[in-house]
């Protein structure tokens, strides 16, 4: 492998981050393992969690999870009349921080960045662990990492308004460039691809599918227009690890709607997504090249003493 860092790019997709947890696992057991690891939305409590303890810690707070209690959290405070949202992040942010040690992961050697949207500013933006001078702050940045908009209040980090950066650069591959990768390894718990669909029968299912087409367009922009040519972007190797359209439509609430029973299912899947990414890239890697049969020039034989035309 070439000089440089190995990175993981955990992408969001809320509910859907158990995935994350099998991927993981299976790489790990491969000992492929990062040097950096840049997160966006669920990526980034993903990302504590692994920091924190890896991926037995990360598949702890995974096991019992259930996300809509946390996340329908009414608040006197955080509401839309007096507030800027519809919940308290606060029920939320407990649940997850128990499994994260934010002094920890400011001395690991493991670089965090985190993607974020400053909303001051209008513009998406990835902040370092580096850039934050202890472990306050960079729990401050992990909590604007994940504040998703509207349901979360927007979170103030160096005086400005910051909120969950996977709405506006959920995979962000050229970032990733300036990080002096050797490869990259794209975990996006979002699938690319939908099903096909013929017909709309309800307005309702036609809605459904524009919902789908949203989410699957927010999660994967970052890599599906990208200018990747033979699975490198730039030069570097790229291994996405992503769900089958097992996965691929979401349906009310569902992107939102984390429970045991479902994680479990996705973690089973992560791991098998992963095991067929990487077997994929193995067999490219050892791809016999077509081999390029030497000319062969016929020299004529003398002929023997006496013999003659």
């Amino acid at each position: 492998m070439a000089a440089g860092r190995r990175i993981f790019v955990l992408g969001g997709g809320a509910a859907l981050g158990a995935h994350h947890v099998g991927a993981l696992r299976y790489l790990e057991e491969q000992g492929i393992t990062p040097d950096v690891v840049v997160a966006s939305s669920i990526g980034v409590i993903n990302a504590c969690a692994y920091a924190t303890g890896g991926v037995e810690q990360l598949a702890r707070a995974w096991r019992g999870f259930r996300s809509l209690p946390r996340i329908i959290s009414p608040s006197l405070w955080q509401n839309p009349i007096l507030g800027l949202s519809l919940f308290s992040m606060d029920r939320l942010t407990a649940a997850v921080e128990q499994y994260m040690d934010f002094p920890k992961i400011h001395a690991s050697p493991l670089d965090l960045h985190v993607v974020v949207l400053n909303l001051s500013r209008g513009r998406g933006e990835v902040w370092s662990k580096h850039d934050c001078a202890d472990a306050r702050e960079l729990r401050t940045l992990s909590r604007a990492g994940y504040a998703i908009p509207l349901l979360f209040p927007p979170v103030r980090f160096r005086g400005d308004w910051y909120v969950d950066g996977g709405f506006a650069w959920n995979i962000p591959l050229d970032h990733c460039l300036t990080l002096e990768p050797s490869e990259i390894y794209l975990l996006a718990p979002i699938a690319s691809q939908l099903p096909y669909t013929g017909r709309f029968r309800t307005f309702a299912g036609f809605v459904q599918r524009l919902l789908d087409v949203m989410w699957r367009t927010i999660g994967n922009m970052g890599y599906l227009y990208a200018a990747m040519e033979d699975q490198r972007f730039h030069g570097v190797p790229v291994t996405v690890i992503e769900p089958t359209e097992q996965w691929s439509g979401f349906g009310p609430l569902a992107i939102f709607h984390a429970h045991p029973r479902k994680n479990e299912n996705l973690i089973a899947a992560g791991y098998r997504d992963a095991k067929r990414a990487i077997a994929v890239r193995r067999r490219r890697e050892t791809r016999v090249r077509p081999v390029h049969r030497a000319t062969v020039h016929a020299v004529a034989t003398p002929p023997a003493d006496g013999a003659g035309p």
